[in-house]
């Protein structure tokens, strides 16, 4: 099967949200897979059989709820990118066949088709951000700098003085460079040892722009899938849904104080726009148009 995409997404509440998310998912890539790793923070029985009842009968789709893969991705994200390790780890358990892994958030839907094109022509898509300990925005600091000098994670990659940031949610990565990435994150980061930031916006960035120094063409990152509206002034609305469907064109938004920059603003970036974020987890506007977008 050509470039079949595993959707890994960490989620923690409203089982009927994660099922309409999942049908959004298999309607603009229908033959993907989608492992949705289940906060460990949901422990009741009732809620857990809940969630498994919410993905029955959707092919494709496997709920990671075995309480020995769990981490909690609730209040504080510092165990999101534990999760999508987690999922990875399952997915290569079951012997699923996949191509791609794309990183999502349980509060982002799809909006178009070509996701499977557009990843088979691109074996990375990270935002790549050079720290600046001058910036206002809290994952650049002379603190985290310490502490990836410390673990040896920028000795592992020969660099020293700077790591490297990036928005999470959209990450993708062809299967051999998340190996790369999932086997440095491991190494450095155990599950028994928590991280204690959030790892999904530091670790792959940096990794990335280090493979990125001689590693060809084929190495060079696109961004992200996902538009999100937090980092800017900007409204996720049905009518920049339709401009960004059309196929071109470009969104200006000043940029929120202590965020990083977006990697879709201020260019003709609407190509490698293919989710957006953020939908509300309930049955709102914004959802419901999308929910009625064909393919």
């Amino acid at each position: 099967m050509a470039n079949r995409i595993l959707f890994s997404i960490p989620v923690h509440e409203r089982p009927d949200i994660i099922r309409d998310q999942a049908i959004n998912i298999l309607k603009f890539c229908p033959s993907s897979v989608v492992v949705m790793h289940l906060s460990k923070g949901v422990n009741n029985d009732d809620d857990l059989a809940l969630f498994k009842k919410a993905i029955e009968g959707l092919d494709g789709v496997i709920l990671n709820a075995d309480e020995g893969n769990r981490v909690d991705t609730g209040d504080g994200h510092s165990g999101i990118f534990q999760a999508h390790y987690a999922n990875y780890l399952l997915a290569e358990k079951l012997g699923i066949d996949f191509s791609t892994i794309c990183l999502l958030s349980s509060n982002e839907l799809l909006i178009k088709s070509g996701l499977e094109d557009y990843t088979a022509q691109h074996h990375i898509g990270c935002q790549t951000v050079l720290s600046d300990p001058t910036s206002n925005w809290h994952l650049f600091n002379r603190d985290l700098l310490s502490r990836l000098q410390s673990v040896g994670f920028l000795d592992d990659l020969e660099i020293s003085q700077f790591y490297f940031g990036g928005q999470a949610e959209g990450q993708f990565y062809r299967k051999d460079v998340f190996k790369k990435i999932a086997t440095i994150f491991r190494n450095f980061f155990p599950r028994s040892r928590p991280a204690g930031f959030e790892t999904e916006e530091v670790i792959p960035p940096t990794i990335v722009a280090n493979l990125t120094v001689d590693g060809g063409k084929e190495m060079m990152p696109v961004p992200p899938i996902t538009l999100c509206d937090y980092c800017h002034d900007l409204s996720i609305t049905p009518k920049l849904i339709e401009k960004i469907r059309s196929g071109w064109g470009v969104i200006y938004a000043p940029k929120k104080n202590g965020m990083l920059v977006s990697p879709h603003i201020g260019w003709p970036s609407f190509q490698t726009i293919f989710s957006v974020k953020r939908v509300p987890r309930e049955e709102c506007e914004i959802r419901s148009f999308i929910r009625s977008l064909a393919p």
